[in-house]
Parts: C-alpha cells; structure tokens; sequence
C-alpha cells in the first residue's frame, strides 16, 4: 500500500511539475501558501524565473517544498519587498535548493534582524538597490517579452520609518495583462503608518491581478488605490495563529472595500479574521495564474479547479468572454433598471443606500440567465454586461 502511494504521490509531483514548474509557453505567476507571510513565483513563458518574496522565517518548509514539487531549481531574479521576517524569512533555505543567478534587488539600505543578516548572506554579491524605474526583462529576444517595473520604493517620496510602507512595489505586463505585487504598502494615515498607496496608484494603473497589500490589513488596500487599479482578482495571503497570523488577518475592513469593488478574492488559507463570503472569497492554498501570449483571457487555478477571466485590456480584435468557473455575483440599484457585473467599473458609481446585490434578480428570475438572454439587447455595462430589468412598483425612477 505504501509503494502504491508513493508510486502515485511521485507521479502526481511529476505531471504538476510538468505544467507548471518548468515552460510552457504562458506566464504563470505562483502565489504560494506561505503561512502568514508573502511568497510569489513568477515564470517566464521560456523559464526565466523571479521571486517575489519567499516567506516566513520558522515555516520554510512550505515555499522549498512547493518549489521542489513543480520543479523549480534555479532563481534569476530575487525580489524582497521589505525586510520583515515574513517576507524574507526564508531566503537563505529557499537560495539553497534554488540558487539565485543574476541580480536580488530590494530597498537597499540596512535593516536591523537575524532574518535580514540571513538574507544578505543568502544573496551575496548579486545584491543590487532598486531606483526608479528599474526594469526587468524576461525573454527579451521574444515577440512577447514580461516586463517588471519597480514604480516605487522607500514610501514613494513620503517621509515615514515604518518598514511596510518602505515597500518596493512591482507591476508585472505581459502584453495587456498587469499584476501588481507590492509587499505591505500601506494606504492609510493611522499609528506610525503613512498612506504610501494613493500616491503610487497613479503609477501603477489599472491592473488585473493585484496581491492584497499587507495581508488585507486595515491599513491597506484604501478606496483611492481601489478605484485606480480596478483589479479584478486579488490574492489575499495569509495564515493561521500557529505561523504567526495574531494580527486577525484579513481584517473585515480591508475585505469590506475589496467586496465593494467587486474583486474576486483568492485566499491561500482561512486566516484568523472574517469569515470567508462564500460568494466573492475562496479560500484556495496556493493560487497559479497564467496567462498564454496575446490572450484574451487568463486562468486561476487552486485545488484541482481552474477559473477564467477575461484581461480588462484585451489584445485588439480579441473576443472577450465573461469569467467562467466561478459564482456570478450581481448587483444593481433600487432605483434603476439595469443589472450590472459586480465588478463592473459603472457598478461602482451606485450609492451604498441603493446598492444591492446577489445571484437573483429582484424578480426572483436567476439573474445570470436574465443577463443570457438578453445579451443581444444592446445594453452595455463598461467591458461587461448589463440587463435591463422590469422597474419595480415600489420605488420611484431616478
């Protein structure tokens, strides 16, 4: 029995490898479970590899393991966003089974800790202070290069000593599709936090993959940020109490303004905060996104399934479909006459006291079927659709 499984545990790790852990002509981007930490593997469509992080000093266990069961033997580029031991906790194990090859860039500057002095001597030589606008190139001799661009480091211009809202903050491209990744960025003015996001969400744009700021702390993901970047999915990563997650994260505020902006949530455990809302959260392990070159669409995949969105910026002429493999959520206001996507940009103008959301139409009609059939009325809702629905008795116009 035992040979049995370790027969099909081997093969398992062998064909997941095969997917995603070596090229295979898309960008995936690994957000790995971690614990209460960050972790994130990028792979080129050729096989260049970057890392985002790598996790939390005490649970290494989890991001050498992963990367062992996918394959991953080397390290191109390294990027720390910050110096917390949540973040670069694990350079020096992970380095070991994945050796870094070219540059590990970060903040520069010092930092004061075990796990800091660990991952200088982990990286070495190959240490290299980001500056504005530092850029990195995989696959530069394709037609379909990845672009990492460092928008902002050091608070982005805002005097502040705090550690998280030193954070380097990367956007990743691969022809339209964007995803930011930016550490512990702070976007709230509370104790010694300073709001670094609102003035780095200009520079960052609208993206379709955002890594929820600080763990979906309260001190993150702000409404200005949110209404600037428009992701539509985000990764929440955090953990439990054993790896450290005593912060209650995710926090109910911070979750609160991502529902009201209608992202898809991704969560690589439970956390230790809210509940999970069944119809926008899903709690998934580690999250693999990929993307193929000049794609319409890009794909999450967790736990044996795989969900399909449609990139905001679609290549011209590309054929934009809706998201598949994952509960529809609607919304609209009592006082009009039009169904919205919850992540719809114009759903977003409707006033908390109107809003209102869910899988049925107010008529009791299921909404994603009501939304079908009428695709071909000419309503339009931004990128998305939108349905026009009977008015009800009960309230007047707007």
């Amino acid at each position: 029995m035992f040979r049995r499984f370790s027969i099909f545990a081997g093969l398992y790790l062998f064909l997941v490898g095969s997917v995603f852990g070596q090229a295979n002509g898309n960008l995936q981007l690994h957000f790995i479970d971690v614990g209460q930490g960050d972790g994130a593997l990028l792979i080129s469509p050729q096989g260049e590899t970057v890392l985002f992080d790598d996790g939390r000093q005490g649970v290494c266990d989890k991001p050498v393991s992963y990367l062992q069961s996918i394959g991953v033997n080397k390290t191109d580029y390294h990027i720390a966003s910050h110096y917390h031991l949540d973040h670069i906790g694990c350079a020096q194990q992970v380095l070991q089974i994945a050796p870094l090859q070219k540059v590990a860039y970060d903040r520069g500057g010092s930092y004061n800790s075990t796990p800091y002095r660990n991952y200088i001597q982990a990286v070495g030589n190959k240490r290299q202070a980001v500056t504005d606008g530092t850029t990195i190139t995989l696959d530069s001799a394709s037609t379909s290069p990845v672009i990492i661009k460092i928008v902002a480091f050091d608070g982005n211009g805002v005097s502040t000593n705090n550690e998280n809202d030193l954070s380097v903050v990367a956007v990743v491209t691969f022809g339209t599709f964007k995803a930011e990744i930016g550490g512990d960025l702070s976007g709230e003015k509370a104790l010694d936090y300073e709001d670094i996001e609102t003035s780095v969400a200009p520079k960052v744009g609208q993206v379709d993959v955002y890594k929820v700021h600080h763990h979906c702390s309260a001190y993150s993901t702000n409404a200005t940020w949110l209404n600037t970047v428009q992701p539509r999915i985000g990764i929440v990563s955090v953990g439990v109490v054993a790896d450290g997650n005593t912060y209650h994260h995710p926090t109910e505020d911070c979750l609160d303004r991502l529902h009201n902006s209608g992202v898809k949530l991704y969560w690589t455990e439970k956390g230790e905060g809210p509940a999970p809302d069944p119809m926008t959260d899903i709690v998934a392990g580690t999250v693999v996104v990929q993307v193929a070159p000049k794609a319409a669409t890009y794909t999450v995949s967790y736990g044996g399934q795989t969900d399909s969105y449609p990139l905001w910026s679609p290549p011209v002429g590309g054929n934009v479909p809706p998201p598949q493999g994952v509960p529809r959520q609607y919304v609209w206001s009592k006082k009009s006459n039009v169904y919205h996507y919850a992540e719809c940009k114009t759903a977003r103008n409707i006033k908390p006291e109107n809003l209102q959301h869910g899988r049925r139409a107010a008529s009791g009609q299921d909404a994603s079927s009501a939304l079908s059939s009428s695709i071909g009325t000419g309503t339009v809702c931004q990128r998305d659709f939108a349905l026009r629905r009977p008015r009800p008795v009960s309230f007047q116009s707007a």
